[in-house]
Order: C-alpha cells, then sequence, then structure tokens
C-alpha cells in the first residue's frame, strides 16, 4: 500500500468510529461545559468514570464523559440511561463528546448521593470523585474494566485510604453490605499488591 492508501485507510476508520477515543484535555472541556450549565441550575455534580481515572493517573483510554449528578441537566438528551440520568452531545472545538450524565434512580442511588457530597473541587472548577468513592462505584459495578481500574487505583501510593473504603461503606449501607463487598476487595487489594496474579487488561506491569 501506498502512504495516500495508508491515509485513506485511516480517514476512513475515523469515520466509522461513532465514539472516538477522546483525549483528557477534550474530556475536561467537555466537563467544564456541562458543569458550568449545572451550577447554574443549581446542580451537584462531579466527574466519575473513564475522566476521572485519567485525571488519578490512569493510562486507559475513554470515549465518553461520565457524571454523577443530582439532577438533570436543561438540555436534549440523545437518549436517556436505564440506571438514571440522560445521555448529551457536546461539542468540544471539532469533537462531538458523548456526556453521560448519571442520575441514580435505583438501588445505588444511595451511594451517588454520597459520593457528591465528598466530592472535590480542583482549581480549574472541575469537581471530581474521591478515590476512596471511585474504588466503591467500581466494585459496584463490577465489570471487568472497573475492576482493573480498582486495581490500578488500590496501586497508586497514597492515593486509596483503604480503611476509608470501608468506613463509607457502612455508613452508607451498613455493616452487613460491607461483609459482602469484603472478599473481592480484598481479593483486588491483594492483586494491586502483588500478593496474587490477577489478568489485567490495561494495568499488567510485568
Amino acid at each position: 500500500m501506498s502512504e495516500d492508501d495508508y491515509q485513506r485507510l485511516v480517514e476512513r476508520v475515523l469515520q466509522s468510529v461513532a465514539n472516538p477515543m477522546i483525549s483528557t484535555d477534550t474530556g475536561l472541556e467537555a466537563a467544564q461545559e456541562a458543569g458550568r450549565l449545572a451550577d447554574r441550575e443549581a446542580i451537584e455534580w462531579a466527574v466519575a468514570g473513564g475522566l476521572a481515572m485519567h485525571l488519578y493517573g490512569s493510562p486507559r483510554l475513554t470515549k465518553d464523559v461520565d457524571i454523577i449528578a443530582s439532577g438533570h441537566l436543561s438540555l436534549t438528551p440523545e437518549h436517556r440511561l436505564t440506571f438514571g440520568g440522560s445521555s448529551y452531545k457536546l461539542q468540544v472545538g471539532r469533537y462531538e463528546v458523548q456526556v453521560d450524565w448519571i442520575v441514580r434512580n435505583d438501588g445505588y442511588e444511595k451511594y451517588y448521593r454520597s459520593a457528591l457530597k465528598e466530592a472535590i473541587k480542583l482549581p480549574n472548577g472541575i469537581r471530581i470523585v474521591t478515590p476512596e468513592w471511585l474504588v466503591i462505584l467500581k466494585l459496584n459495578a463490577g465489570r471487568q474494566k472497573d475492576l482493573d481500574d480498582t486495581v490500578f487505583l488500590l496501586k497508586q501510593e497514597q492515593l486509596v485510604d483503604r480503611p476509608a473504603v470501608k468506613q463509607k461503606v457502612v455508613e452508607t449501607a451498613g455493616e452487613d453490605v460491607w461483609l459482602a463487598m469484603l472478599p473481592g476487595f480484598r481479593r483486588l487489594c491483594d492483586a494491586a499488591d502483588g500478593a496474587v496474579k490477577e489478568p489485567s487488561k490495561y494495568y499488567d506491569r510485568d
């Protein structure tokens, strides 16, 4: 193939990707735009998901921006989220960014409310879920990428206060819920500490 052939191939692939990966800067701009509207509408919000992982040092790419919130924005959604919330499209420069605005209306709602209350406000105006709450939300989600993300967070020196994870779960949902979560949490701590070998799509460093 010639150089022109390669260029045309790459352009076709990029055009065929419905939700291309976004840079951290693009994700932050989208979050700031949505956050400014939320502030005007007195809605609590905080960045979670892949963009939060970026801000805590993760190399994993993301296709959208996940924001947890206390209410819906006055925007027309692309669609509703099955677990509560709406998906919006925001134009950031030449990129159209998908923002999943998460307003939980199920059994996990109490965790998201508590995570919002303790969100950190950064100097750039971004609000972000704390590492401990990000771990809890990802433990509850339970997908492989969420477990991989949890291992990454737990590996970072002095990032996650592990006893505080227990304290927050107990305060929010009770001791019985924590006891049910404890085996999985211990396994991920062991994986982060190198005590056991867990397959990881993103973070194996061996």
